[in-house]
């Protein structure tokens, strides 16, 4: 199950269906004209994992509180230099079912990412341009042999969203609608993750990372990323901490936390508010900033400093609004450009 491997991206949508219509023939059921107007799957498939809250450990602080994120550097304290935000990094993906053969689904979707760097107040893209994933997604060993073949020789990579503990007849069309949409998602990343490498490897400027910090030893190394987390699918707090989080006022940050997780290693992360909730969703406003651990103490600062150094190279993002896409609370006006890019180079079906 290896993600699409990075490739130019090849055809628009419609002429992919035909393609695929016309290599299954009788072996399957193409559907109509997947890309006009239907909804991609990463929007009808519901989230098939609930919400939760999960403890993490404090960097330093007794509690998790609040701490105001000053507009300059405390007197007498050693100043926190962080490189300012030069470029934003994001990705885009979509998926669509094409055909079906029996009650196996083909998914066809392309994902890519980008950096658009600031150049005199401006964004322009950077480096060789947007990097772009195209494949079919289908369990193969599910469909027959001359199905294999007729979508092979297309020449779109194939992943397989095969099972291997489950036998063919016992796999639910959904689970393989999930399994495609999961692989396109680590593909969007894998692109994601070559970018902000190539970036901590050339430039100095500190990279703006929709979402969290990649597992790659360059990028944790370097110190040149930031991830902001605008979704909080998974609260790294409970009880009092959360209720903490949830209080924070504009311009305040919680204290550091250090976040594990199995595929990567730990990095710093706090909670920053934006824009005031007004007492309206509690949640509003706020974004998770990731930062590698080791970074944060460089040279002997003090890792509230350097935090609150990064916190203020990200409000500062804040302006203008991310205006009119919904999420605009949490999201740099940086990153809906490199959305806006990308679905306009990739057409209609990266919406």
């Amino acid at each position: 199950m290896t993600p699409a491997p990075l490739s130019p991206v090849r055809t628009p949508p419609a002429l992919t269906w035909r393609a695929v219509r016309e290599a299954l023939g009788v072996h399957g059921r193409p559907v109509q004209s997947p890309g006009a107007g239907a909804a991609s799957l990463e929007v009808t498939l519901p989230s098939s994992e609930p919400p939760r809250t999960r403890a993490a450990a404090l960097l330093h602080d007794g509690w998790l509180r609040a701490h105001h994120v000053a507009p300059d550097d405390i007197p007498g304290r050693a100043a926190a230099h962080s490189p300012p935000i030069g470029a934003f990094c994001d990705g885009v993906q979509e998926s669509r079912v094409v055909a079906w053969v029996g009650a196996i689904p083909v998914v066809h979707a392309r994902a890519a990412a980008v950096v658009r760097v600031r150049r005199d107040r401006r964004l322009a893209t950077w480096g060789d341009g947007m990097q772009a994933a195209d494949a079919l997604y289908l369990p193969v060993q599910a469909v027959p042999s001359d199905v294999r073949r007729a979508l092979g020789a297309l020449g779109v990579a194939i992943v397989d969203t095969g099972a291997e503990e489950l036998a063919p007849e016992e796999t639910h069309p959904q689970l393989l609608l999930r399994r495609a949409v999961h692989l396109v998602q680590r593909a969007r990343e894998a692109l994601e993750c070559t970018l902000a490498e190539r970036w901590c490897a050339d430039e100095r400027a500190l990279l703006y990372l929709d979402g969290g910090l990649p597992a790659s030893a360059s990028v944790l190394a370097s110190g040149r990323a930031v991830g902001v987390v605008k979704s909080h699918h998974t609260l790294y707090a409970a009880g009092a901490a959360l209720a903490a989080v949830m209080s924070l006022g504009a311009g305040e940050r919680s204290s550091v936390l250090v976040v594990e997780t199995r595929w990567r290693p730990p990095v710093a992360s706090w909670y920053l508010r934006l824009r005031a909730a007004d007492g309206g969703d509690p949640l509003w406003g706020i974004a998770r900033l990731e930062y590698p651990l080791d970074a944060l103490r460089w040279g002997g600062a003090d890792p509230d400093e350097t935090a609150n150094a990064l916190s203020r190279a990200v409000l500062a993002e804040a302006a203008p609004l991310a205006l009119p896409d919904a999420r605009w609370d949490t999201m740099a006006y940086g990153i809906r450009d490199c959305e806006v890019y990308l679905r306009a180079a990739l057409g209609r079906l990266a919406r």
